[in-house]
């Protein structure tokens, strides 16, 4: 009976470690899962942030080329201003060297900053060389 009761005390340990053993097999399984799906959520969130980037470093690209085209054309744009403004400049001394051995040289004339003289030739330049 000694023998049998030591057995059915070795049984029931057995039985408590064995089920101890399931129970801590079950909750690494559960952590385990939740790692995954943690894994799985950071793996989809890291792939749309590189999404996102790419998008963001294209259309920074597509920027900067606008820019620099921008640019140029205001670059292109003052010189055209500036080559304007040297012709109706020359045009304007022109205009005072043709008339200046006339007698009304000297007299303002009305509304004079208002126009210029234009003519069309066939370059399509407007003011008078």
């Amino acid at each position: 009976m000694a023998i049998s009761k030591l057995k059915l005390i070795g049984v029931v340990g057995l039985l408590t470690v064995l089920s101890m053993l399931i129970w801590r097999y079950s909750q690494t399984v559960q952590k385990l899962e939740a790692a995954q799906a943690l894994v799985v959520e950071q793996q989809t969130q890291s792939k749309q942030l590189v999404d996102v980037n790419q998008s963001m470093q294209s259309t920074i690209t597509r920027l900067e080329q606008a820019f620099h085209q921008e640019r140029l054309a205001a670059e292109h744009n003052e010189r055209q201003r500036q080559q304007w403004q040297q012709r109706a400049l020359k045009a304007q001394r022109q205009i005072d060297k043709d008339i200046a051995h006339e007698k009304c040289a000297d007299l303002p004339i009305p509304n004079a900053s208002q126009w210029l003289y234009y003519t069309k030739p066939a370059s399509g330049d407007s003011i008078q060389h």
